[in-house]
């Protein structure tokens, strides 16, 4: 799979990522031409590590204020000896300590994700474009839907103070959403709602004008696919929320 195409494809691959925050239909016009994403790729990496980096004192003090409500959660943990459960919960920190190291890989999996709901919403509704320009569409897409989100996120949670959140559960709640609706006692559908938010709701936006234009499937499954794509997504913050 080529990165970029074109004599000019350093250029056009990073203004197109530039495009799809300012000018998304100029960008998605130009990523039906060109399946630019290399630029797109490198910028969603980088941005989601540093601001996953600058969280990660947060998110520890989270885990070692909810670290009881785990162990009293979990029978195997409550059984064993208190010294067992401490060398467990340094392991936990010193983990969760590092967890942006691995940002990389969710951003693989959440940009192949999309691209494959929109190939196959694709297939189905007729479309014309292939797996590696639907591909190319989610890594740009990804810049407003994960690194922006994610700086923003961060930025309130370096406001607060990384002393003032509990729970991981917590941490996810400081974007505006609609999960502000439900309380945190209904844990799955206030972690389901959690994750309509402003930024996930720009991306089903981008993706739904990129399936009108860039795959050229009608707008009835343009706005299917959207929807499709932010409800099974939705559904897997919620099945993972403990």
């Amino acid at each position: 799979m080529a990165i970029e195409s074109g004599p000019t494809s350093n250029a056009d691959g990073l203004k197109t990522a530039l495009d799809i925050v300012v000018a998304p239909r100029d960008a998605l016009e130009r990523l039906r031409v060109h399946a630019t994403w290399g630029w797109a790729i490198l910028i969603v990496m980088v941005v989601y590590a540093l601001a996953s980096w600058a969280m990660a004192p947060a998110l520890v003090h989270a885990t070692q204020v909810d670290w009881p409500n785990v162990v009293a959660k979990t029978p195997s943990i409550a059984a064993e000896p208190i010294a067992q459960q401490q060398a467990k919960l340094d392991l936990t920190l010193k983990i969760v300590g590092f967890s942006w190291v691995i940002t990389p890989i969710i951003v693989l999996f959440g940009v192949f994700l999309q691209a494959l709901i929109m190939t196959i919403c694709n297939m189905a509704g007729r479309g014309t474009a292939p797996f590696r320009r639907l591909w190319a569409v989610a890594v740009n897409i990804g810049i407003p839907l994960i690194a922006l989100n994610g700086v923003v996120v961060a930025i309130i949670v370096l406001v607060r103070g990384s002393q003032s959140f509990n729970s991981a559960v917590e941490l996810q709640t400081v974007m505006p959403s609609l999960g502000y609706l439900v309380p945190m006692s209904s844990l799955k559908l206030h972690t389901f709602l959690t994750f309509f938010n402003p930024f996930t709701l720009w991306g089903t936006g981008l993706i739904i004008a990129a399936m009108a234009i860039v795959a050229g499937v009608s707008r009835l499954w343009a706005w299917l696919t959207g929807l499709i794509w932010l409800l099974i997504n939705a559904g897997l913050v919620a099945l993972l929320a403990r």
